[in-house]
């Protein structure tokens, strides 16, 4: 009888030492996993960032690095007044919290336009191809009619007096010439009252002169 009640206090024993092992250690894990996360995370170790739009690229990297932040240029943008390299958008946007090491993303002013292909246009009507051109940021556009059999059909599309090929590009916002069909042939002869009239239709003014005398006179 007392090696029975002996052996089940040891077994009990046993079985309250393994509770307790399992108990101590899962608590320790979880103390060294916040203990992690806070130092990880650097809890309450805020930096407010700061306003970057209109400085240089240059500058901004200085005042980021004196807090503990980076900057990197991610975009860029053209125009023509802006002040090439100023930085016009930031993300995060200031006064917005942050930790340390955290990354600024900047959009800056770029110093040349952005090049965009013009794509075929020829024997476009001349508002398809005027369209086509806006939608790619092209709003100043010349038009220049030439003799053509086909009226309102684009012949080519010229940059600063040179055709351009097909995908060439140029800068955004250039100003193009558009040259046009205008349904009427360079051989075309205009009547007095302004009205076309082909040559082989031309009236032939010594035929008319030869019917007017009168062969009675001879």
């Amino acid at each position: 009888m007392n090696k029975k009640q002996s052996q089940h206090s040891i077994f009990g024993n046993s079985i309250l030492k393994n509770i307790v092992i399992i108990v101590v250690t899962a608590i320790v894990l979880v103390v060294l996993t916040l203990l992690f996360l806070r130092a990880y995370t650097r809890h309450g170790q805020n930096i407010i960032v700061p306003k970057l739009e209109g400085l240089q690229v240059g500058e901004a990297n200085v005042l980021l690095k004196n807090k503990g932040l980076h900057g990197e240029v991610v975009d860029s943008i053209y125009q023509m007044d802006a002040v090439p390299g100023a930085i016009v958008d930031q993300t995060p946007k200031p006064d917005n919290k942050v930790k340390a090491g955290r990354a600024i993303y900047l959009t800056v002013y770029s110093k040349n336009p952005q090049q965009i292909a013009i794509p075929q246009l020829v024997d476009y009507s001349s508002r398809q191809a005027i369209a086509l051109l806006n939608s790619l940021g092209f709003t100043n556009l010349e038009i220049e009619e030439v003799p053509s059999q086909y009226s309102g059909l684009v012949l080519g599309v010229e940059y600063r007096g040179r055709q351009l090929t097909t995908d060439e590009k140029i800068p955004a916002g250039a100003t193009l010439k558009l040259i046009v069909g205008s349904g009427m042939s360079s051989d075309t002869i205009s009547r007095e009252d302004g009205s076309a009239l082909p040559p082989e239709t031309t009236p032939q003014n010594g035929g008319e002169e030869k019917k007017g005398v009168d062969e009675s006179f001879f």
